[in-house]
């Protein structure tokens, strides 16, 4: 195995030196921090670091918007957090500046070649096809399911917590209970499916299974073999590159697993729908995700996606559906168990919007949950504090000048406010270090303060980027996150169901630990400092109400 693996390296590291050293040099002025390594260049300190961002903040306050940084071989790399430049790139210029082949092929072996994987004319036939599932409209239908299984977490929290004294915080891990329920809630919604992966939390589940540390089992500190394995997949035809998934290496063997069990189970899915339609003549009744999926891409025509693009978004939508929201949910946790004031807001907030339910209403409709304006402050808040996809990959394909709303010192001395690339130039949008710009989000920018969300002044002189709240987090332009309005019901529904019922506060015994943002992959998970073997979680101190 070492050996296939060995001689598909070197023949990837050959090409890519071919290429590289052939390639124009396009940002040689621009400022940056020079590597040590002609052979890693930055890219072992990016994939290593311990807490997502420390390095992308510390060269934006040294070298501003824009700098440049070494890749692999003797590459070179655009990092972007200029809000100006960001949006050129992904509104401006949209599919100009594609997803990179590298990122691409991350996306092909972790999800399957659906939504996610897709650029250009494939990505807008993509779109066309699930763009009726995401209407707000069929979304809303989902606010009881929402809500049920938020109340199921909560009492399979108190299930485990039984045989405690229920009076005092007890130590809990918050993370699992999260991953479960929006798997569930994903299952259900998406495709009338019923995973069970709360109920069996004291069993084994296959999905939950899985799931669980998939990207941190995977992609955790890879070894440096796999960082330059995958740099030259950059110049790689992907007719080869489709190969790589077969290889014998641990971060292609989880999501292979993944990839086979997703789509054997998205073909049960869809071919149960299909007998049933034959049984009774009619189109299915049921409003879930696929069910819509499957009737718009029969109504599609020429934009038909095939089986496999079908199958892909399936896979797709089981991980970026239910990860990405359990992560950031989890992270709110930790900011509500960290700042009792607003933890506490939130309750009040809560309990005065259901003494003006109207008679006979016992639960929160949309509209309830769209008034909780410090409830979702603090959604945003952690969304900007804690994007869970710190960068979004791109490549120029096109010769451009890039815009910079403030101006930068090159090499050479120059004050520059426009950078000149030529096709072919990796550039990587720092997503967290925009959510932490202080020329956009105030001079507290790196500090937790949901209440800046209720400063109607905030959006003054802002350039328009983000899906929502003009945060980065869901990404932006034709590319950006088509699930979005999903995830922040799910999470209004979730955290309001959870402060209702549950007192939250730092892990008990445990005040001293340090939770670390650590690079997984495309993502970034919570871990304990130091326990990084222990993989993914996210120990909280837990107090019922009720």
């Amino acid at each position: 195995m070492s050996i296939t693996i060995g001689i598909a390296i070197a023949f990837c590291l050959a090409v890519a030196l071919w290429y590289i050293k052939s390639a124009p040099r396009w940002l040689n002025d621009v400022p940056g921090p020079r590597s040590g390594s002609w052979l890693f260049g930055h890219q072992l300190e990016i994939n290593r670091q311990n807490d997502v961002g420390e390095l992308d903040f510390a060269w934006n306050r040294q070298y501003g918007g824009a700098w440049r940084i070494d890749d692999c071989f003797g590459g070179e790399l655009l990092m972007v957090a200029d809000p100006k430049a960001i949006h050129h790139i992904l509104h401006v210029q949209g599919y100009g500046y594609p997803k990179t082949r590298q990122s691409k092929q991350f996306v092909a072996l972790a999800f399957g070649r659906g939504v996610s994987w897709a650029a250009d004319e494939t990505h807008v036939r993509h779109r066309k096809v699930l763009g009726p599932a995401f209407n707000a409209q069929p979304i809303r239908a989902f606010l009881p399911v929402f809500r049920r299984v938020a109340a199921q977490l909560v009492q399979i929290w108190k299930d485990q917590l039984q045989d405690s004294d229920m009076s005092s915080a007890k130590l809990h891990d918050v993370n699992r209970g999260l991953t479960n329920a929006t798997l569930d809630i994903i299952g259900e919604t998406v495709f009338d499916y019923h995973f069970g992966s709360l109920d069996a939390v004291q069993q084994h589940n296959e999905f939950s299974d899985i799931f669980h540390n998939l990207f941190a089992d995977s992609n955790l500190h890879p070894p440096p073999a796999a960082i330059l394995f995958a740099a030259t997949w950059a110049f790689i035809p992907e007719s080869i590159l489709r190969f790589v998934e077969y290889l014998p290496a641990r971060q292609f063997v989880r999501f292979r697993r993944f990839l086979t069990v997703g789509k054997r189970v998205g073909k049960e899915m869809i071919e149960g729908k299909a007998a049933a339609y034959v049984a009774s003549g009619k189109k299915s009744r049921n409003q879930d995700i696929l069910s819509i999926l499957v009737e718009a891409n029969n109504s599609a025509g020429d934009n038909r996606l095939s089986e496999d693009e079908v199958l892909s978004q399936i896979t797709t939508l089981l991980f970026a559906g239910h990860e990405t929201t359990a992560c950031t949910l989890t992270w709110l946790l930790y900011e509500l168990a960290h700042h009792q004031e607003d933890q506490d807001a939130i309750r009040e907030e809560i309990t005065a919007r259901r003494a003006k339910f109207a008679p006979g209403q016992e639960d929160f409709a949309v509209a309830d949950l769209e008034a909780l304006t410090f409830t979702n402050a603090c959604i945003k808040e952690v969304l900007r504090f804690h994007p869970i996809s710190p960068w979004v990959t791109r490549e120029s394909a096109i010769h451009d000048i890039i815009p910079l709303s403030e101006t930068i010192v090159t090499n050479s001395g120059k004050s520059i406010s426009e950078i000149e690339i030529g096709p072919g130039v990796p550039v990587l949008v720092s997503t967290c270090t925009y959510n932490r710009l202080p020329s956009v989000w105030g001079p507290d920018a790196h500090k937790w303060n949901p209440r800046r969300f209720m400063n109607p002044e905030l959006k003054n002189n802002q350039v328009p980027i983000g899906l929502h709240s003009n945060l980065l987090t869901f990404s932006a332009g034709p590319s950006g996150c088509i699930g979005f309005r999903f995830a922040l019901l799910e999470m209004q529904s979730t955290i309001v169901e959870l402060i209702e019922n549950v007192k939250l506060t730092p892990p008990p015994g445990m005040e001293d630990i340090v939770m670390m943002r650590v690079p997984v992959g495309a993502i970034m998970a919570p871990m304990v400092k130091g326990k990084f073997d222990q993989r993914t979680q996210m120990p909280l101190g837990v107090e019922f109400l009720h």
